[in-house]
C-alpha cells in the first residue's frame, strides 16, 4: 500500500474467539495492511469501512466483539477477555460505521488493536503516521477515556504527552503547580479533554477542517439522557514533529488554555 496520512494497521496474528472452534485461516498473511483516517479504514475487504462514522466508547466485557460473550456472565466474560490480553473492566473501542456494516477495533494496548470477524479475532499493530491530523485526538480519547472515573492529575496529562504541543504540556504543568485556593472552585473543573464531570457515554469524530498547517477537529460528546455537547480540537503541525493538539475550543468563546490563565491570575 502506498504511504499514505493515516495511522497503520498491521496484521499480527488471529485465533479463533471461541476457544477450541476449529476455523480455516483467515484471508490474508501476516503483514496485510489496512490504513485509518479521518475518511474511515481503507484495504483488503471484507475488514475495510470508507466514509466511516468514527465513534469513541468504552465496553464492558460482555459487549466485545459485538456482543460475542453477552449470553455469559459478567466473571465469565472478563476471565475471556483477559486470555486475549484485555486488563480492564471496560475496553476503549473505535467503532467504525459504514454502508457496508460496523467494526469494533478494542484497544488491548497503545499499539494493539483486536476485532472480530467470521469467528475469528484478529490482532492488528496500530501505529499512527506524523502526518494524520486527526490522529492526536483520536489517539488521546482512545488512551484517556479508559481513565475516565480516576483523579484528573498531573500523571494522566503526562501519559497523554505524545498528542500534546510542547506548550499546552508546559501550561498544564504550570496549572497544576499552581497554590491551591481552598475556598475557590478552579475555572478548568472536571475532565478537561471531555468537558465532562462523569465519564460520558461516547464521543464521536465529526469534522475534520485543515488549512495549511493549522487544523480543527471536532468531537461530539455524549453525556447520556439525549444531552449532548460539541467540542473543537485545535491542531498544529510542525515540522519533524507532525500534528499536537494546542488548544480545546469548549464554544462560546471559552477555550482551556483561556480557562487555565484564568486560575493561574493572583
Amino acid at each position: 500500500m502506498p504511504a499514505a496520512s493515516g495511522a497503520t494497521l498491521t496484521l499480527v496474528d488471529s485465533r479463533p474467539l471461541a476457544a477450541g472452534a476449529s476455523l480455516a485461516p483467515p484471508p490474508w498473511p501476516a503483514g496485510t495492511r489496512w490504513r485509518l483516517d479521518a475518511s474511515g479504514l481503507r484495504g483488503p475487504q471484507p475488514l475495510a469501512c470508507p466514509q466511516a462514522r468514527q465513534q469513541i466508547l468504552l465496553l464492558p466485557a460482555q459487549g466485545l466483539f459485538q456482543g460475542a460473550w453477552q449470553a455469559d456472565d459478567a466473571v465469565r466474560a472478563q476471565q475471556q477477555a483477559a486470555a486475549l490480553g484485555f486488563s480492564r473492566p471496560d475496553t476503549t473501542t473505535l467503532r467504525l460505521e459504514c454502508a457496508n456494516g460496523s467494526f469494533d477495533l478494542h484497544r488491548a494496548a497503545a499499539e494493539r488493536l483486536l476485532t472480530a470477524l467470521d469467528g475469528r479475532v484478529l490482532v492488528l499493530r496500530h501505529r499512527a503516521a506524523a502526518g494524520d491530523a486527526q490522529a492526536p485526538v483520536r489517539e488521546l480519547l482512545l488512551q484517556h477515556l479508559s481513565e475516565q472515573g480516576s483523579a484528573f492529575d498531573a500523571a494522566r496529562v503526562s501519559r497523554l504527552h505524545a498528542w500534546l504541543a510542547p506548550s499546552l504540556s508546559q501550561a498544564f504543568r504550570r496549572w497544576f503547580a499552581r497554590p491551591p485556593r481552598p475556598d475557590e472552585a478552579p475555572y478548568l473543573d472536571g475532565d478537561p479533554f471531555t468537558d465532562t464531570q462523569e465519564p460520558p457515554l461516547s464521543l464521536t469524530l465529526g469534522e475534520l477542517a485543515r488549512r495549511g498547517e493549522q487544523a480543527t477537529q471536532l468531537v461530539l460528546v455524549d453525556v447520556g439522557a439525549g444531552r449532548q455537547h460539541r467540542l473543537a480540537y485545535r491542531l498544529q503541525r510542525r515540522d519533524g514533529a507532525g500534528w499536537r493538539i494546542t488548544d480545546i475550543d469548549y464554544g462560546d468563546g471559552v477555550t482551556l488554555r483561556q480557562l487555565m490563565r484564568k486560575d493561574m491570575q493572583p
